[in-house]
């Protein structure tokens, strides 16, 4: 875990926001109410962006998931019985593996 990363969420922890609900109603007055720097600030969009992907342990890793790849596939809409019948493009995602 990076540093700034661990100095981020000791700071959250000593100023009461201990919980995911807790740090996503953080917002910009609030926390420079508490003392947070405009970097500090920064960090905590990230976790709260993370919190919402459900990623918060690649946030606290410093990793990130490989996106999937988008391809076309064409088709026959009857499943290719009639030459040349209704062709329609469906689009899918390719994990990868």
């Amino acid at each position: 875990m990076e540093k700034s990363i661990q100095k981020l969420l000791d700071k959250l922890g000593k100023k009461g926001f201990d919980t995911e609900k807790k740090v996503n109603s953080i917002d910009m007055q609030v926390a420079f109410e508490n003392g947070f720097t405009t970097d500090e600030v920064g960090g905590i969009l990230a976790l709260q962006k993370a919190i919402k992907n459900h990623s918060t342990y690649a946030f606290l890793m410093g990793g990130a998931d490989q996106k999937p790849e988008k391809k076309e596939v064409k088709r026959n809409a009857d499943d290719g019985r009639t030459e040349g019948a209704g062709i329609r493009t469906e689009t899918y995602e390719n994990e990868g593996y």
